[in-house]
């Protein structure tokens, strides 16, 4: 069971690094990076075909951040018994970031065949906001990891 335990924190861990750490690769250096050093028309178009992989690519793990997650609260519940008032503040925090993120996400992913048509990317959509909840995220994990 602790094996158990050991390897789905591991894949909750590399799953959201893979989700968030693709968030703020786009928005602190890829997408400076295309607008600075290529012409509209050919960043564009290589912005767009990289989100095009990336919103495929991160959909597997979204769905394993879900599955893991619940897995991590239960084992989390079994080792600390009841939960405190603040740790379940703090947890549900978390899970209300996560579902405005999953709820971008699975606009982002509704509206790819729209973008699959346009010849470049200008703006990935809802970026800032996306990049916003994934920090606070990763914030309110860390609350979590040292909250009684």
């Amino acid at each position: 069971m602790e094996v158990f335990k050991i390897l789905n924190f591991w894949i909750h861990l590399i799953s959201g690094m893979i989700w968030i750490g693709g968030i703020l690769f786009f928005s602190i250096i890829l997408i400076p990076s295309v607008q600075q050093k290529l012409p509209p028309e050919i960043g564009g178009a290589f912005l767009r075909d990289i989100y095009l992989k990336f919103q495929k690519t991160v959909g597997f793990f979204v769905i394993l951040l879900l599955i893991t997650g619940g897995i991590n609260i239960h084992f989390s519940h079994v080792m600390r018994g009841e939960f405190t008032q603040k740790y379940l503040w703090v947890l549900n925090t978390k899970i209300v970031f996560f579902t405005i993120l999953v709820t971008l996400y699975t606009l982002n992913f509704k509206n790819l065949s729209q973008v699959r048509k346009k010849p470049r990317l200008e703006r990935i959509p809802f970026q800032d906001t996306s990049l916003v909840l994934a920090v606070l995220i990763v914030l309110m994990a860390a609350f979590l990891k040292h909250t009684p």
